[in-house]
């Protein structure tokens, strides 16, 4: 192996790989890394070496995530191959023993920097299994990757595993692409907590389920009562839907702005006949517009779940989550019923969570409503955090209730 060249890093990232942060960001320290280099070894400004980077000189962004930190690193990355396959593991066997895990077909077999195998993402769809690359380095260990997944689960054909480049824009991002046929598309069901849903893997760049939000679906189900009203906005494919039904909710609203979810969610509520169709709406319309019309209505409901995009476009101006809440809660207000309850995301590691949960305070006492924060909800289970990467945790949940 080639000499890994020695190069100095900007003064906030030296202080921030000290606490445990795993990227080193485009300033004017890192865009003069050596374009072709593989590895870097990060200097402090003692010219001391601290970590050990893989580097992607073409993410806009992110330009080098920390290996290690265990000198020598020219040792690490020696042995880099058996590091990726220990440190895959490690994170399976993590999985195996996470008994909640065992409820659904879907889970985080790797989660990118919590699990020490930065811009690493490997999902498990019952026998399919989708390794994301959130970094382009990770491509010429394509078969490294595909080979450790494959000896800890043998019956996973060649046919049935998917790569997925994650650009950090939507220009950027591709579809999934299939190990054996980059032109092959699959469509298949899977199951979390006894619901069935579609899969497509191959025709989006989404495929249909946020396997991030399951733990937090199950932690809902103490919030959904039976005989209760829901409301889902922004509703994508349904999951939240279905699963207020199956526990006993008495009539379910949705609500997409897209066409493509609102048909995506029918045909998850018909793999699931057990579910009565009778007891949902489903409403193909903006959150706003949607409110507005229910409110006419005069509809209400006991449970507004409302999960908007981090940034949205109704095609002619952007508008951030954050920014759109004010509008939302006082609409969601007037909707929601006496001690009813609503449960808001943010989907973001730009907003801190005190910035966050600060915010919506701040929103509802110019409003002048009266609500306690009954919980805080978060990424878990097959979805860790880790320490001192904020970008990490980018999933905040607030369950208001209206006193």
């Amino acid at each position: 192996m080639n000499k890994i060249p020695e190069c100095l890093i900007h003064p906030i990232s030296i202080k921030l790989i000290r606490q445990g942060h795993p990227w080193i960001t485009a300033d004017n320290f890192s865009n003069r890394f050596p374009r072709q280099s593989e590895f870097i070894v990060a200097m402090d400004d003692r010219k001391r070496p601290m970590a050990l980077l893989i580097h992607d000189p073409n993410h806009k962004n992110v330009k080098a995530r920390v290996w290690s930190t265990k000198y020598p690193f020219d040792r690490e990355a020696q042995h880099f191959t058996a590091g990726i396959q220990a440190r895959l593991d490690v994170a399976f066997e993590k999985r195996a023993q996470e008994l909640a895990l065992k409820e659904r077909d879907n889970y985080y077999l790797v989660f990118g920097e919590a699990d020490h195998l930065p811009g690493l993402f490997i999902l498990k769809l019952k026998d399919r299994v989708l390794i994301q690359f959130f970094t382009s380095f990770w491509n010429r260990y394509k078969s490294i990757i595909q080979t450790t997944v494959q000896e800890v689960f043998p019956e996973l054909t060649d046919e049935n595993i998917w790569f997925q480049l994650r650009g950090e824009t939507r220009e950027l991002q591709k579809l999934p692409v299939n190990a054996t046929d980059a032109g092959r598309r699959d469509e298949f069901h899977i199951q979390e907590f006894g619901l069935q849903y579609l899969i497509r893997l191959g025709s989006s760049y989404d495929h249909g389920l946020y396997t991030d939000m399951s733990s937090v679906r199950y932690v809902l189900k103490k919030f959904i009562k039976p005989e209760s009203t829901v409301l889902n906005l922004y509703c994508y494919t349904g999951a939240f839907s279905l699963w207020a039904m199956k526990l006993g909710a008495r009539q379910v609203t949705s609500v997409d702005l897209s066409p493509k979810y609102i048909e995506w969610l029918q045909q998850n509520l018909g793999l699931n006949p057990e579910l009565n169709s009778a007891q949902h709406e489903a409403l193909t319309m903006s959150a706003e517009e949607a409110l507005v019309k229910l409110r006419n209505e005069e509809k209400k409901f006991d449970f507004i779940i409302c999960d908007p995009p981090s940034s949205s476009s109704d095609g002619e101006k952007r508008t951030s989550a954050i920014k759109s809440y004010k509008d939302l809660i006082s609409k969601m207000d007037k909707v929601l019923n006496p001690q009813g309850q609503m449960v808001i995301f943010l989907n973001t590691h730009q907003v801190s969570q005190q910035k966050y949960e600060k915010t919506i305070q701040d929103i509802l006492g110019e409003l002048k409503l009266n609500y306690k924060l009954s919980m805080r909800l978060s990424l878990g289970q097959d979805c860790p955090i880790l320490k001192g990467f904020p970008e990490g945790n980018y999933l905040k949940g607030l369950v208001l209730e209206k006193i």
